[in-house]
């Protein structure tokens, strides 16, 4: 796990890295669910962070104005013979991991893989997950096992040795199935997590961002008619 400390005059590690990190996030995913990786992509490179919170330190590191760029393995890899090798940098150099969870994606050998490379990093905390489609914890019931979501390393703790422990995981999700978050406030709970704000401060700013946009919408609106109207008077 990552250590915070605290030295007068200096940078806590947190901090160091989070200005360190090439990517804001490295997504996860199975090929099946490559439409949620790419609206995911896109949502979370075109998001813009509320300019008030914009420079604060958080448990993540400073506040960036952008969560771009975001590694997407088929956006971002060049041909290569070894892949292995490039797919463990890009981990590295991706300040949180985002894992798009599906029955499609806890069953693939590689996203298992990609999880337990960056919970090796000692970086469990900055693992956040999107429910797609299946459920969480399915696997511990009997006849329902093929509807798990989650893959087996976010379902454990890494052991002593590095490899996956009988000790359970509680994995940070958001659900994006309409009976769960939906995919608007799933979104808006990855981008919680990847900034350290709390969802609900973040959800009020988006809300009074939407809200003064709206405002100068019909202010312009109502400027654009009176100006129509009184030319149509001079006409």
């Amino acid at each position: 796990m990552l250590k915070l400390y605290s030295v007068r005059g200096c940078a806590t590690r947190s901090e160091r890295l989070a200005k360190e990190f090439k990517y804001k996030a490295f997504i996860s995913y199975s090929h099946s669910d490559e439409k949620w990786a790419t609206w995911l992509h896109r949502s979370l490179e075109n998001y813009k962070v509320p300019k008030p919170i914009v420079g604060n330190e958080t448990a993540m590191g400073e506040i960036p104005a952008r969560l771009a760029p975001v590694f997407r393995d088929r956006d971002e890899l060049p041909s290569a013979t070894n892949l292995g090798e490039l797919l463990t940098q890009s981990l590295e150099d991706s300040a949180t991991q985002i894992v798009i969870c599906s029955p499609a994606a806890a069953n693939s050998n590689w996203v298992n893989e990609e999880i337990l490379t960056y919970k090796r990093l000692g970086r469990s905390n900055r693992i956040f997950c999107l429910i797609v489609d299946g459920e969480p914890w399915a696997s511990d019931k009997p006849g329902q096992e093929e509807q798990e979501c989650f893959p087996p390393a976010l379902r454990h703790e890494l052991g002593d040795s590095g490899e996956l422990s009988d000790v359970r995981a509680e994995p940070i999700a958001a659900d994006a199935r309409p009976e769960g978050d939906g995919k608007v406030n799933a979104r808006l709970k990855l981008i919680s997590g990847m900034l350290g704000v709390g969802f609900d401060a973040l959800k009020q700013r988006e809300q009074h961002r939407r809200h003064q946009r709206m405002l100068v919408f019909t202010t312009a609106a109502f400027v654009g008619m009176a100006i129509t109207s009184g030319l149509a008077v001079t006409a």
